[in-house]
This record gives structure tokens, sequence and C-alpha cells, in this order.
């Protein structure tokens, strides 16, 4: 079949780019052909440097905060710009090289949808593709314009509960599907409670494929000789958790590596493949990203997840599956944490029983959408 994946097209976002490129490969290995629907691009903000210097201050990029220190670092933001332009750049050049994006354009004002006539279905997800805080967020992402069979793997919501206003649309548009999976637990009670539909909690797309499969992205990457931790907060850490995180690599004598901050301008603007790189040498993760939680899982690494510090609903959900799933609860970073070891033999067995529930789900999806479409095709002959 020739699927379209539905996703959010996000060129910043390690994430984002990662789980599209492993929904791809999975659809591929089972013989179809895919494309990703290319819909919004992210456009760097231009944001006065005065107005910048002050959000980066506020929002703790900058772990030492001493004057020299901030004055030499404030001094690379004169080309943000810049390095901005080139972590988009890079991320546009993994996606071309490893990411089958539609030769068309769709967004929220698209009125010709003739591309509709050449894809047999849909696969909508994963990332949080059903978030209506989002302002990509619209009827197009429950494929609203098109009568084709579709389904989602591992969609997500990344929220626990839906605003009354934007009930009607999710109504709708879950009951058009011909088979729901999500990602977390929560999603999974929001589509029974919104819809007639049931749904099945499944991995996100990016722990269906082997260790090996991504070391292949590594291949032209770099070898790191000090050794270090990895350090990826998407939220705001505090300053306790600074401080804890500061205080096990001295313990260590391990450098720390920063991942989307400016204090790290090299880091600023690797690509995804650089960002599997950096999983597979690092002794070890604090994170409060989903994604960093799977790569660490997948390179078998120390890894503690911190609840995110933002101005929203939690997103912990998504990793509070992903823990229960794998017996992995004790990953969430406590005031004591005593730094646990953690049992990969027994977490392997867990995630290879996952991996073979969630690819049946897809397996049997896709076949009964062949299936059906075989039948027309009869019918219509």
């Amino acid at each position: 079949m020739k699927i379209a994946i539905d996703t959010i097209v996000d060129y910043s976002n390690y994430g984002n780019r990662l789980q599209n490129y492993a929904l791809q490969k999975v659809l591929e290995n089972q013989g179809h052909e895919v494309i990703t629907l290319r819909n919004y691009t992210r456009i760097i903000p231009n944001e006065p440097k005065s107005i910048r210097i002050k959000r980066l201050l506020k929002e703790g990029h900058f772990i030492d905060k001493s004057y020299r220190k901030v004055v030499k670092k404030i001094g690379k933001l004169k080309h943000s710009k810049k390095y901005d332009a080139l972590r988009v750049k890079n991320f546009v050049a993994f996606t071309d090289t490893y990411i089958h994006e539609s030769n068309f354009r769709i967004n929220q004002n698209t009125t010709d949808f003739s591309f509709d006539d050449d894809i047999d279905c849909y696969v909508v997800g994963s990332d949080q593709v059903w978030n209506c805080n989002f302002s990509r967020f619209s009827s197009f992402d429950f494929i609203s314009f098109s009568t084709k069979p579709r389904i989602s793997y591992a969609g997500s919501f990344g929220i626990n509960s839906v605003p009354t206003k934007f009930v009607p649309m999710y109504r709708k548009g879950l009951n058009s599907f011909n088979a729901i999976s999500v990602r977390e637990s929560a999603g999974k009670k929001l589509v029974e409670q919104m819809s007639d539909q049931s749904a099945e909690v499944v991995l996100d797309p990016t722990l269906l494929l082997d260790k090996e499969d991504w070391l292949a992205l590594t291949k032209r990457c770099n070898n790191y000789s000090e050794k270090y931790i990895l350090v990826y907060f998407l939220g705001k850490p505090t300053h306790k958790e600074k401080h804890y995180i500061k205080q096990y690599a001295q313990k260590r004598h391990l450098k720390v590596k920063q991942l989307v901050t400016y204090a790290d301008l090299d880091l600023w603007v690797a690509d995804p493949a650089e960002f599997i790189n950096l999983f597979r040498q690092t002794e070890a993760v604090f994170t409060d990203s989903f994604h960093a939680c799977v790569f660490s899982i997948m390179f078998n690494r120390y890894f503690e997840a911190f609840t995110r510090n933002y101005d929203g609903p939690s997103m912990n959900s998504r990793l509070e599956t992903l823990f229960t799933d794998l017996g992995l609860e004790d990953r969430w970073h406590r005031e004591h944490s005593h730094y646990q070891k953690i049992d990969y033999v027994a977490v392997k067995k867990r995630l290879e029983k996952r991996q073979q529930e969630s690819m049946q789900f897809l397996i049997r999806s896709l076949s009964s959408v062949e299936k059906a479409q075989s039948n027309y095709y009869h019918i219509e002959n």
C-alpha cells in the first residue's frame, strides 16, 4: 500500500524527527511505500537580542551565572540568529536524507486535496498530534479531508483532559478511524470517553527499532574522548536539581554536556543523528524529555527523569506509561535517588513483549485495511 503519515513536522525537535523516521522505517519494513505529509514548518522567531538575553537568563540556560562568564556567553548570542538558522538547516538536511516527505505541502488553508487519489491509507502519529493546545491542531489530524482508511499509531494527546469546546471535533474525528492506538494510558481513556472507539496502548515507534538501526545513523558522527553525562531539559530545572546533577558529575569526574542551550552552541546545532550519537556514548542522562528516556533505555544508560517545570498541563502521562510497561517506576528523580542501578536484563524482556504487542496492532490493523480494499476493488471490477 501507499501510506501517508500524518504527524507534527518540526525541524527543531529531536523526538519529533526520530519518531517520524522510526514509523516510516517500520512501515517500509512491512513492504509499504511511505511518505510523510509535509505540513507545518518551524519559523525562526526574529527576537531582539536584548529580550533574548533576558529570557535566557530567566529560563536558566546559564548554569554558572557569574558576571564574567555570562557576559562571555552572551557575546556568543550576537550570532544566535545564525545558529538558529544552522540548527534548522541541519534538521532539514537530516529529514531530506532519511524521511520521505511529500512533494506537496498542506496546512489549515489547503483546498486542493488531489494528492488523496494516490494514497491507500493514512497513519496518524506518533507525537502529540491530538494536543489541542498546539496552534497547529486541526481536524486535518483526523484526516477530515479524505474518505480513505486511516489508523493511528501511538497517537498522543499530551494532556489528560480536553476542553469541552473541542470534544465534538474529537468525537467526529476519532469515530472516523478504522483502528486507534495511543502512546499513553491517559490517551486511551480520552479516546474511549469521547468516541465509540476502543484504543490500544502501544510503544512509541522509536522503541520498535533495534539498537543497530539507530547506530546506523551515527556512522559519520564524532567519537568523544572525554567521558560525560548528558543533560537535556525542555523545561526549567530547579536550582536543587542543577546542583544534584553537577554533584553527580563532579563525584565521577565527568564532563557535563547540555543539549538545547546556547551555552553550548556546538550541541545547539546538532542534528538528530548526533543526538543519537550522544546517547550512544554518554555515561548517564538527566532529563525531563520522553525521547531522552527512550534512548537512554535503548542504549542501556543510567538515567533519571525529572518532572518538567513549565507553565502548562502535566505531560507526565507518557513517561508514567512507559515506566510502568518496562518496570522503571524508580526512574523518577527524587531528592534522595541514591543512584539506583537499572536491571536492563529485566527491562529487555518486558520491552520485547511490548514490541511484539505493538507490532501486532500495526500489522493487524493494516492487514484489515488491505483486505477491505481488496474486496472493494474486486466488487468494482
